[in-house]
């Protein structure tokens, strides 16, 4: 399976983006940013699954988990 999220940041202007990556944060994430540090600040909004950008859709994984193993993860 796959998920898709749509992350619209605002619009930066070179200073924003050079004081950003001066944190350090975008160094070590596949896209070049954290939602969920400082990159927050930059992000207008979102349109999909919050963890999928994070890192992993976990409640999506769950249910394609249950697929397979019906007793698996029950809450």
């Amino acid at each position: 399976f796959s998920e898709t999220t749509e992350v619209e940041f605002y619009p930066l202007s070179d200073s924003e983006i050079d004081d950003y990556i001066k944190t350090g944060e975008p160094s070590d994430k596949a896209g070049a940013y954290g939602i969920q540090g400082y990159g927050s600040l930059l992000i207008n909004r979102i349109n999909g699954d919050y963890f999928n950008v994070v890192g992993l859709p976990a409640a999506r994984l769950k249910r394609e988990i249950m697929k397979f193993y019906p007793e698996a993860l029950a809450l």
